[in-house]
Parts: structure tokens; sequence; C-alpha cells
């Protein structure tokens, strides 16, 4: 099953389980109004144990889809990558390299000599494969492996200036 469809699972499992919680509710709380005293303490116990079953389902959710990021699979070994310095300045991003290898670690050092900018790496697809910023006194590194051959293009995700719309390079994966 697709990470989609684990998804609308897991959320109609949710309103399933809201819709009971709600019938539950509605049904217990017919008849007759109870003086407060007596309801206090019953009120209490399920708001008790409504805090600590929704926080176990949050630290339970939040734990297993932390393995489906795409964080967790981005790690590679500085030694095996091959390395790319590239400095971004308006409105180009100087040093690009115009084939990158296929398959193995890369590293894109960015870094900038002027303003703040944006290194988004998109497919031929035009999906975005990962982004760092690239600002001026600091060397901000990007890994990707690359699992698809053909034309990557890079452009600018930081407003750097009137001719931001045309800051954009390419490369080609082999």
């Amino acid at each position: 099953m697709e990470i989609q469809g684990k998804i609308l699972l897991t959320y109609g499992a949710l309103t399933a389980l809201t819709l009971a919680v709600f019938v539950v509710v509605a049904a217990s709380s017919r008849g007759a109004p109870k003086p407060y005293a007596e309801v206090q303490p019953r009120g209490y116990g399920v708001r008790r144990v409504w805090f600590w079953s929704l926080l176990a389902v949050l630290i339970v959710a939040f734990g297993l889809s932390g393995r489906l990021t795409p964080y967790s699979q981005a790690g590679s070994v500085a030694g095996e990558a091959v390395s790319f310095p590239i400095v971004a300045r308006q409105y180009v991003f100087e040093n690009m390299p115009e084939v990158v290898p296929y398959g193995v670690p890369v590293v894109f050092n960015l870094t900038s000599i002027d303003v703040n900018h944006g290194f988004a790496v998109y497919d031929s697809q035009d999906r975005i494969v990962g982004q760092v910023q690239a600002m001026p006194g600091y060397a901000n590194d990007l890994r990707v492996t690359f699992t698809e051959k053909g034309k990557y293009i890079v452009r600018c995700l930081e407003f750097c200036g009137i001719n931001h719309a045309f800051m954009q390079g390419s490369f080609e994966v082999r």
C-alpha cells in the first residue's frame, strides 16, 4: 500500500473513532440533569483518561510517522560523497556542475557573496528534490543521492532582487 493509502486509512480510522466517541457521549447524556457535585468526580476521571490516552496516541503517531520523512533517508557519509562548492550571487549560481554522478552521494556546499539565496533542486517532473539556503558568511550543505537520471533544474527560492525569478541553473545526472 502506498503512503497516500496509509494516510487515508489512518484518517478514516480516526474519523470513525471520533464518531463513535460522539455517539457514546450523546447516548450517555440522555435523561434529566444531575447535580454538579454528583457528576464532577466522574467528569474529572473521564478527562484524565482522555488526556493520557490522547498523549499516548500522539507519542505513538509521532514515533511511527518519523520514519516516513525524507530526512531519515538523507544521511550519507561525507568521505564517500562527491562535493560541489557553489557560490550564489545575484542572479546566478557560480561553479554549477554540468554533470552530477548517478547513484553516488553528492554534497552541494553553498555560500553567497551578496544576499540570501535559496538553492532548490527540481527533477525532470518539476518535483523538489532538496533545498538549502545560501547565506553570506556561511557554508550550508545539501546532501543528495540522485536515483533518477536526467536533467535537474536549480532555482533560487529566496527573493534576492528584481531578477530573482530568472535565477536558475541546471545540471544532468548520468
